[in-house]
């Protein structure tokens, strides 16, 4: 889960569990919680508590790992398309071995994404330090009332690559290119699938305009809409698809990673 994934700027994805809350204008037509109820589960909302995911699907992480070394190519990882890794409610324990595993997987840029923020601090392992060369630490930003003190939340977080997610983006955000202060990178796109709310034209392109203002990179995923092209992810008649700098990272990854098993705290 999932050797392959449909979403552009990452090439695996990986759930340690299965399950979360809405808690946020970007969750209202959550897919997650749509696949879950689809596929006969029923893990969100506290409806049941979130699931731990089976060992099999723990252990694929490693041959992907294996697979990247082997290849010296670097692969990267979301986590996660069914849950949030900052949840209060994860499953005991889940959240300590999630960073045992991503310790153990140098040749993996792990891309951590939540909407809780102001939990991120109190999720990280305690041998966190300036964080780990293989995390990239991410928070929503849907609009600005919800999105920009998420931002300053991160922004108070040592790691080595922060990043924006403004999809589904649901307004104009003004003020943004004051606000990507130690930003390395902004994902930006509508929402998709039936019920999906329009990203309007102005708020994607004032969006781009606001992170070039201040050269931050841009991955532009998609218009969003209904039906197989989503609506597409050319904007002003080009694809942007950019990468944050990260070949400053690498030189001595594996040594960077501490070896040690410290734990995150048990319970937020």
């Amino acid at each position: 889960m999932a050797e392959t994934t449909g979403i552009s700027w990452t090439d695996h994805t990986f759930n340690p569990w299965w399950g979360c809350t809405k808690i946020a204008p970007g969750c209202d037509n959550c897919y997650a919680a749509t696949l879950d109820q689809r596929t006969g589960g029923n893990y969100w909302d506290l409806k049941q508590a979130p699931r731990r995911t089976n060992p099999s699907n723990w252990n694929k992480v490693q041959t992907w790992n294996h697979k990247a070394e082997s290849q010296g190519v670097r692969r990267k990882v979301f986590c996660g398309s069914m849950m949030d890794w900052c949840d209060k409610d994860a499953p005991a324990g889940a959240r300590d071995d999630l960073f045992a595993l991503i310790r153990n997987t140098p040749w993996l840029d792990w891309q951590l994404l939540t909407k809780r923020a102001t939990l991120i601090e109190r999720c990280l392992p305690s041998d966190w330090g300036e964080g780990y060369p293989n995390v990239w630490l991410g928070v929503t930003v849907e609009n600005p009332e919800f999105g920009y003190p998420r931002i300053e939340a991160l922004q108070r977080i040592p790691a080595e690559v922060k990043f924006l997610s403004a999809e589904p983006l649901l307004a104009r955000l003004d003020g943004f290119a004051s606000r990507l202060g130690g930003i390395n990178w902004v994902i930006i796109g509508g929402e998709s699938g039936p019920g999906h709310r329009t990203m309007k034209s102005e708020w994607a392109e004032d969006a781009v305009a606001q992170c070039r203002r201040v050269a931050v990179p841009i991955w532009f995923k998609q218009w969003g809409g209904n039906g197989p092209e989503k609506g597409g992810s050319i904007i002003n008649g080009i694809e942007i698809k950019e990468w944050p700098r990260t070949d400053y990272l690498y030189a001595n990854s594996s040594s960077k990673l501490p070896a040690s098993t410290a734990e995150s705290p048990d319970s937020i």
